[in-house]
């Protein structure tokens, strides 16, 4: 066997066990309007995604800054202005709870519910439709109702203890971008206990893969001075 036809072989069989819906960099552009109160805000970004876990997001507007994240939850908060960062290790903080870094490595399916300890407890159909549920070991936890339409999630309900309805998830507009399904809108009601409600339309755009941009490499400056948050904690 020559040597281009094993490296030919070695190349085929190494992409073989890469996930489903694997890609090795993803970017995209997103937008986040807030309704809350009468009020609406926007904001604007881009996400970087790698396939080792590492998240890299520029916030745009209406403030600049960057964040980065790994799959361990440990996260960076950079203000490129005042040259300040702030880092802290949180779990619910994990790249792996991105949407973006969730259909890149196929596990968009349980919409990251396992990564907090969440299991199927039941699986039936309706209209047509497949309809997961999902509880945690721990009973004050909420329950999870996923619903499915061609393998993929359309909708996502959580319900507390108590029966209680505490927030809906619709998600549309999939489409197929190398071998990676996105939806590229969310939208996010949660209901608030003065029947009041928040919503959050995620629309995603610009969706690249496997492109080079030097911000998935983006690193926090080696000079950077510990964010003061003393003003906000007051």
């Amino acid at each position: 066997m020559g040597l281009i036809h094993k490296i030919i072989c070695l190349t085929l069989l190494a992409a073989a066990f890469l996930p489903a819906g694997a890609q090795r960099k993803v970017s995209a552009d997103v937008e986040v309007k807030t309704v809350a109160k009468g009020k609406l805000s926007t904001v604007t970004k881009s996400v970087y995604c790698t396939s080792n876990g590492r998240l890299v997001t520029l916030y745009k507007t209406p403030l600049k800054y960057y964040s980065i994240a790994n799959a361990k939850g440990e996260y960076q908060l950079y203000n490129p202005k005042t040259n300040e960062v702030m880092s802290q290790v949180d779990k619910a903080l994990s790249s792996t709870t991105d949407l973006v870094s969730l259909c890149m490595s196929g596990r968009i399916d349980d919409l990251g519910l396992g990564f907090f300890g969440y299991q199927v407890s039941g699986t039936d159909r309706e209209d047509g439709y497949v309809r997961k549920t999902f509880s945690h070991v721990d009973p004050t936890y909420h329950k999870i109702l996923i619903v499915y339409e061609n393998y993929l999630p359309i909708y996502c309900e959580y319900t507390s203890p108590e029966g209680k309805t505490v927030s809906r998830k619709y998600l549309s507009g999939y489409r197929q971008f190398g071998r990676m399904m996105l939806p590229l809108r969310i939208t996010d009601i949660s209901y608030g206990s003065d029947r009041d409600s928040t919503v959050v339309r995620t629309i995603y755009s610009g969706v690249k893969t496997d492109t080079d941009d030097p911000l998935f490499d983006f690193s926090v400056p080696a000079d950077a001075k510990p964010m003061k948050l003393e003003a906000e904690a007051k």
